[in-house]
């Protein structure tokens, strides 16, 4: 899978991964609609996402936690340790949010944004630059 290929001046970087080949079709469609940010990628297997990572030079990472080979919560730590500048936003649909979205964010995610939500609310996160303690 690839996704299309724009030339941005300060185009946000995003890679998706998630197990959902649909939804990471059309994700990668609405990404490369905004006019600042490109879509650089689309995984569905845990262990494809750090070495795509490195790879497409993401500034973000849409990252699912149910994906194909592991949870994407082990990955967060190993994404944060490895590529810090990178922003991981956890987009899930999993049940106990309030609970999973804690321990994401203990793990250094940037957010987690539900799958319920409308669309601008993950590109928001996206577009919303990491502070600093």
């Amino acid at each position: 899978m690839s996704c299309r290929s724009r030339s941005y001046a300060r185009s946000i970087r995003v890679l998706i991964a998630e197990n959902h080949r649909d939804l990471s079709e059309v994700m990668s469609q609405l990404i490369d609609t905004e006019p600042d940010m490109r879509c650089v990628g689309q995984v569905s297997d845990a262990a494809e996402v750090l070495p795509k990572a490195r790879e497409s030079s993401a500034d973000v990472l849409i990252l699912d936690l149910t994906l194909q080979g592991g949870s994407g919560l082990p990955l967060i730590e190993q994404l944060t340790t490895a590529m810090p500048e990178l922003r991981v936003i956890v987009f899930s649909g999993l049940a106990n949010s309030d609970e999973v979205s804690r321990e994401a964010k203990r793990r250094g995610a940037a957010a987690y944004v539900s799958k319920g939500c409308d669309i601008q609310i993950l590109f928001d996160a996206c577009r919303t630059p990491a502070t600093t303690s």
